[in-house]
């Protein structure tokens, strides 16, 4: 089939002209040699031999013969009516993938021509179908007509669009791609779309894939990529065995094939495979995760209260020769970036429960509620999980990461700390590793801080941060933004649920209605209000003269926070400071008044169910006979002994009634007068 040679030049091949036009090769080429040197006749494009073609110029044919082979630039084939460029098969190729890849543009491209044209063949078809049956004809010999058609129409699609299609050219087959594309128009057009033909071919396949990659991960002395290609030859040369040790399997060296070094690196180096292998070799999970594992990506809160960050940090000065650190313990709160709570120590042990309680203090100071969520590390707080940590207990949201340094806020404000605000400080220490030339190593010579003054400065270096303003609302500082903009919704302090865990612990009773502890006496109370009343009297019922614990916190200025009750492991109550009135009448305020009369109402309480109590009693006595002594074997001797005598009682039988007869008197029955003779 002729075709456009280069710019509007057609050329023609020997099997369009030999034997159709030219009985031999030989008779073509001795009339190609009689015209060669005029400017007429048949003329050579190109000379043919060594496995190049023989190509003949089509405008230098006679008439007869280009209208015989059909001149390509002549644009007169029945599909034009039909084609257009499918705009759905260019969605389609582009969102396929073959085995979990995307095709390639220049297959996207050849895909889409063909789908397009034979979009046009089968509306051809469709309507040749039709006016064959208009005719009564019939309807054999179609697809030959239509594979003429499309194989004539590359020569109107390249000069048209500078395109071609590859469509079958051979009846059978252009039929069976035609059918198959009548029920599925693009997917039949896509050449080996489940990709089985490309991993059939592959060098390397899961098999031997996985051997690489087993040889890499397991071994213990961490081989490079280069050592497990060596290994990889050696065990294809039988001077090396490898096994499943799973399975026990014992791998055959004639069932893999040879590769390069190359092709066996490039395999281990394959991101799939490093995720796996690297997580197994990997000592700094840290750098694992920032080279493997994808990230959360969250707004930030915009309420104080709402979640609170936490972490341990040493800053990078050092307070003796020794090059030992300060340790501290720190909480930001992520909508104010204020940090809240700080405590420090020359170690970790007790550091997080100091925070905990330092936490208590300040916000129940600053008259705010607990934050609502806590992120944390899990090296210092995993062991609270089920207690102080339990959702519901000092916090609503707990959030536990493992070893996850983007996980936390707090990693960020430190990393600001280090470089906005410490690195100007006099013996700030670089890390060894810092990517930054700036925050590399100097060649200043290290410098001691003592350890009350380091500890004074990094102190003053965080009031300064949370005084300075705020990165959303310059107009405030860190601390303003955290006082104005507490989270409404934050619940109150669930004591009970903290101070068994951070708390001290201090055994103690109640006597007279009041608890001592810290050497004071402690009216009994709940929910922050000292009892009176019913309510007194049940919880005295409890434990009045009986011991019990009690788990306390202190303030920050040193004095009882918060006291509550234990006994058996079960909250009773809490106990509070009896407010105190001024023994003289004329020194007394309105806060002593009302001291007197809680201190009266409390007394009051006691007095009724005494006196309550008292008359519910009634007036019971009891005679005890129980003798005192067993016998009288013992006497001392000349002692007088008053003897008390009983005397005998006479008892007279009654006669018995059923015996007695009634005789009636018969005397006159004395008058009144005698009542008063002598």
């Amino acid at each position: 089939m002729p075709y456009q040679y280069s710019n509007n030049i057609i050329a023609v091949g020997l099997d369009e002209l030999v034997p159709n036009f030219w009985n031999t090769l030989g008779s073509l080429q001795k009339e190609i040699q009689r015209y060669k040197d005029k400017p007429f006749g048949i003329k050579r494009l190109q000379v043919g031999g060594n496995g190049r073609k023989l190509l003949i110029d089509f405008d230098s044919l006679k008439p007869n013969i280009q209208d015989a082979i059909g001149d390509p630039r002549r644009t007169d084939n029945p599909l034009e009516n039909y084609f257009e460029f499918d705009a759905d098969a260019v969605r389609y190729y582009s969102r396929f993938k073959r085995s979990g890849n995307s095709l390639e543009p220049d297959e996207q491209e050849r895909y889409i021509i063909n789908a397009s044209v034979m979009k046009a063949v089968l509306k051809l078809e469709q309507a040749r179908v039709q006016e064959r049956i208009k005719l009564r004809g019939s309807i054999r010999g179609i697809t030959a007509t239509l594979v003429k058609d499309v194989e004539n129409f590359n020569n109107t699609l390249k000069v048209k669009h500078e395109v071609s299609h590859n469509l079958p050219a051979s009846e059978k087959q252009f039929k069976k791609v035609l059918n198959a594309c009548k029920s599925d128009l693009y997917y039949p057009l896509i050449k080996d779309p489940e990709g089985g033909k490309t991993n059939n071919a592959r060098k390397v396949d899961d098999k031997t894939e996985m051997i690489f990659n087993g040889l890499f991960k397991n071994q213990l002395h961490k081989p490079t990529p280069t050592e497990v290609a060596r290994n990889y030859d050696a065990f294809l040369n039988g001077y090396a065995e490898v096994y499943n040790q799973d399975t026990g399997e014992l791998y055959n060296p004639k069932d893999f094939k040879a590769l390069s070094n190359a092709t066996i690196i490039s395999y281990i180096n394959k991101w799939e495979n490093k995720l796996a292998t690297h997580k197994a070799r990997s000592g700094d999970r840290q750098a694992y995760m920032g080279n493997f594992k994808p990230h959360h990506q969250m707004e930030m809160p915009t309420l104080a209260g709402s979640i609170l960050s936490i972490d341990d940090r040493q800053p990078p000065f050092v307070y003796n020769t020794k090059n030992d650190r300060v340790w501290f313990y720190l909480g930001v709160d992520i909508a104010s970036q204020c940090f809240t709570t700080f405590v420090y120590g020359k170690t970790k042990e007790g550091i997080i429960v100091d925070f905990y309680r330092q936490m208590v203090r300040n916000y129940t100071e600053w008259g705010f509620c607990l934050p609502h969520e806590l992120e944390c590390e899990s090296s210092l707080n995993s062991s609270f999980k089920d207690t102080l940590l339990r959702p519901g207990n000092m916090f609503q949201e707990v959030k536990i990461e493992a070893n996850n340094a983007r996980g936390k806020y707090i990693e960020r404000m430190n990393g600001k700390l280090r470089y906005e605000v410490e690195k100007s400080a006099s013996g700030w220490l670089a890390r060894p590793t810092a990517k930054s030339e700036a925050n590399q190593l100097s060649s200043a010579k290290k410098q001691v801080i003592p350890y009350d003054i380091l500890v004074n400065e990094r102190l003053l270096e965080i009031e300064k941060w949370n005084n300075s303003p705020h990165p959303e609302n310059k107009e405030l500082s860190r601390w303003d933004y955290f006082e104005r903009n507490q989270n409404p919704n934050l619940k109150p302090t669930n004591w009970s649920g903290i101070l068994p865990t951070i708390g001290f612990k201090e055994k103690t009773s109640c006597n007279g209605g009041y608890v001592r502890l810290q050497g004071k006496k402690r009216a009994i109370a709940d929910e922050g209000k000292i009892l009176t009343g019913e309510a007194l009297i049940q919880q005295m019922r409890i434990i009045e003269g009986k011991e019990f614990d009690v788990y306390w916190i202190d303030g920050n200025d040193s004095k009882v926070l918060k006291a509550l009750v234990y006994m058996n492991d079960k909250f009773i109550c809490e106990i509070m400071e009896m407010p105190r009135y001024n023994r003289a009448t004329i020194e007394r305020t309105d806060a002593d008044y009302e001291a007197i009369k809680l201190q009266s109402a409390y007394v009051a309480s006691v007095d009724a169910f005494e006196k309550r109590q008292r008359n519910r009693i009634e007036n019971i006595q009891i005679i005890d006979n129980t003798p005192k002594t067993i016998n009288s074997n013992f006497k001392i001797p000349n002692l007088k002994r008053y003897e008390v005598r009983e005397t005998p009682v006479e008892v007279f039988a009654d006669d018995p009634d059923d015996d007695n007869v009634f005789v009636p008197s018969q005397k006159a029955a004395p008058g009144w007068r005698s009542n008063f003779n002598l």
